[in-house]
């Protein structure tokens, strides 16, 4: 069975940077993820590298950085008081931290680039803006996803925002 949507995958794969830099997976042990195709599970151009692909198959891919977490945007660089966050005295530069009390939801941390008296600078940008990423995958098993498994998808599908979502 080749992957394609209602199916389950799971597969073992590497990614590394431009750098070559591996930030997942190590050279012995490779990475795992499962999931279910067709329901944004995955970055859809990762995804898309792996429909067409069945058991036991191997592939190297890179998903562009457009394609992945956008470009790095120098306006995301925001002041922000300390006074947001739960430890203010323990703000160090490189750290990453989530504020309290955020009208946006916060999907990752955002990394301090600089702690001043009464605020900091962060780098709100996705940790891997910026960033091609170079995929080694094998994959492990491809089948027909159960009812279980896709029922809770197709609920999320209809969902305009995580805070409606049910499933």
């Amino acid at each position: 069975m080749i992957i394609h949507r209602d199916c389950f995958v799971r597969f073992e794969y590497r990614l590394r940077l431009d750098s070559g830099e591996l930030i997942r997976g190590t050279e012995e042990t490779p990475a795992e993820l499962t999931f279910v195709a067709g329901y944004q599970e995955l970055l859809p151009s990762l995804e898309n590298h792996l429909l067409g692909l069945k058991d036991g198959d191997d592939a190297e891919f890179i998903v562009a950085a457009a394609e992945a977490f956008g470009s790095y945007d120098p306006n995301a660089i925001q002041e922000m008081s300390k006074q947001r966050f739960p430890d203010p005295a323990a703000l160090r530069p490189g750290q990453a931290v989530a504020p309290g009390n955020s009208i946006v939801p916060i999907t990752y941390p955002y990394i301090i680039k600089e702690v001043l008296d009464d605020s900091v600078i962060l780098d709100m940008n996705h940790p891997l803006a910026g960033q091609d990423l170079h995929y080694s995958v094998h994959i492990l098993k491809v089948r027909a996803a159960t009812p279980e498994e896709i029922e809770p998808l197709k609920k999320c599908e209809s969902c305009k925002t995580d805070s409606e979502c049910q499933g």
